[in-house]
């Protein structure tokens, strides 16, 4: 009986990984003119599917208390989601933006949640450009925006170095909800053994990738399936290479939204 309830076990964390890995979206296109629908139906048509949603109305918050009209409404519908977490973009410089300004960044985005007209809140904050941990001096800087961040009421924290961390890597995750260790070409993705791109001290529910220039013909489902096994967070692919489009986002969805099947002594799990 033992032995039975130890595979089952094992059986279902292997199926609970799979089933848990997200779509991280570079959300960067002007949400008017329905630029945003495809996001829409893709969050939508997949209730079990957690969607991480970056927005980004002017290199941040921008200089206004409130964002543009349609972002209000975009966000807010994005808000009607309960799978979709949106996250409001700033960056570092690798640690050399003065941590003041960023700190401005994160407030103007903590203040939304006052907005009265619809709910315009968002889940936390996407860092960009942040440093690999190459430079040990800037992790204290981080672990200061990162508390900043959930002291304000945002309570996820993403951090893109673009790169695996090389080290500290354990207080480096400890900070952060994801960190996004890889963030490049799908030919340099291929190129190389998956683990090779990302640290390699466990964390991998903590780690997003997002392969850009994807080509056409390239299998979305082959890349989405290795990352769900590996037990990866977030995945992300898009044909271009500044997220205007957003063609890949339902076909990206469908793939993390199949359900791996796990084969283990003539057992079929779903």
């Amino acid at each position: 009986m033992f032995h039975i309830l130890s595979f089952l076990c094992a059986t279902l964390a292997l199926v609970s990984t799979a089933q848990s890995t997200g779509v991280i979206v570079p959300l960067y296109a002007w949400p008017g003119t329905d630029a945003w629908t495809t996001v829409y139906e893709s969050v939508a048509a997949h209730p079990s599917v957690p969607f991480y949603l970056i927005i980004n109305p002017d290199t941040g918050p921008g200089a206004t208390e409130y964002p543009d009209e349609p972002y209000i409404n975009g966000i807010s519908k994005l808000n009607s989601y309960p799978n979709a977490h949106v996250l409001g973009y700033t960056y570092t410089n690798h640690g050399t933006r003065a941590k003041s300004d960023v700190e401005k960044d994160i407030a103007a985005y903590a203040k939304w949640t006052n907005y009265a007209g619809k709910d315009i809140s968002l889940a936390g904050v996407f860092f960009d450009l942040t440093p690999n941990g190459e430079d040990q001096s800037k992790l204290d800087y981080f672990q200061e925006l990162s508390s900043t961040t959930k002291e304000s009421g945002l309570n996820m924290v993403v951090f893109n170095p673009g790169a695996k961390i090389l080290a500290d890597v354990a207080d480096w995750f400890a900070a952060t909800d994801f960190i996004v260790e890889y963030e490049n070409t799908y030919a340099n993705w291929m190129a190389l053994a998956p683990t090779e791109h990302l640290s390699k001290q466990g964390n991998d529910a903590k780690k997003a990738i997002i392969l850009n220039q994807t080509p056409a013909d390239a299998s979305i489902n082959t890349v989405v399936k290795l990352a769900k096994n590996m037990g990866l967070g977030a995945i992300y692919l898009t044909y271009d290479e500044n997220y205007m489009g957003l063609s890949s986002v339902s076909k990206v969805a469908v793939a993390v939204s199949q359900r791996r099947k796990v084969k283990r002594k003539g057992y079929t799990g779903h």
